[in-house]
């Protein structure tokens, strides 16, 4: 096989839960002006895989033109949790996803490095009943690349046998700043069919990758 080690993100690459994750802000920031929140849903949508530490702050800082306390976008990130976890929970698996997992986890490492809370994530993956697939589930506030690098140095993977699958730009970019391959998922979010990167309409087709 190409690889012997495969890390996801999550969101969009393992469970079909993009949109719950932005009607998530539009739940958050239900008070403030439409216009502003559809601004925010539209940078979300333009920065899969970014924390919803940035998104926060951009909203109150870029959008609202206030400022906002770490305090309190901790709170915010921690009552968005609320509003979705269990939309998350049940959201569907992307095609294909569970069926490789289950396939392939005895023969390959496997590991999730999201956008998502990592304490959140976490505790999906352990209600989904995927948490025993992965050696490490990896999230934010710390950064994809710097989680990336935690897996690869903590698991001692050599970046030549990784392949991370991903769905946003975000992605792509954690990808070759760690030295390691890429395709990309169409989740839509992207349109990887006018970029130079492998994609795969679902993970349907991702064991066609491994030879």
């Amino acid at each position: 096989m190409k690889y012997k080690h495969i890390i996801f993100d999550f969101d969009g690459v393992l469970v079909e839960s993009n949109e719950i994750r932005f009607n998530g802000f539009r739940k958050l920031f239900k008070d403030f002006p439409v216009d502003y929140v559809e601004q925010l849903v539209a940078f979300a949508r333009a920065n899969g895989g970014v924390s919803r530490y940035v998104k926060i702050k951009y909203f109150f800082k870029e959008i609202l033109q206030k400022p906002i306390s770490e305090s309190f976008v901790h709170q915010l990130a921690a009552k968005y949790s609320d509003l979705v976890m269990q939309d998350v929970v049940h959201a569907k698996p992307v095609k294909g996803s569970l069926e490789f997992l289950e396939e392939f986890y005895r023969k390959l490492g496997f590991a999730v490095a999201s956008g998502s809370d990592q304490a959140e994530l976490r505790i999906i993956c352990k209600k989904r009943k995927m948490d025993h697939f992965f050696e490490m589930v990896l999230g934010s506030p710390t950064d994809k690349k710097d989680n990336i690098a935690t897996i690869l140095s903590e698991l001692n993977w050599k970046e030549n046998c990784v392949l991370y699958v991903g769905d946003s730009k975000n992605d792509l970019d954690a990808a070759e700043t760690s030295n390691i391959d890429f395709i990309g998922r169409c989740s839509g979010l992207v349109d990887w069919k006018t970029t130079q990167s492998r994609s795969l309409d679902d993970l349907s087709s991702l064991k066609r990758e491994l030879f």
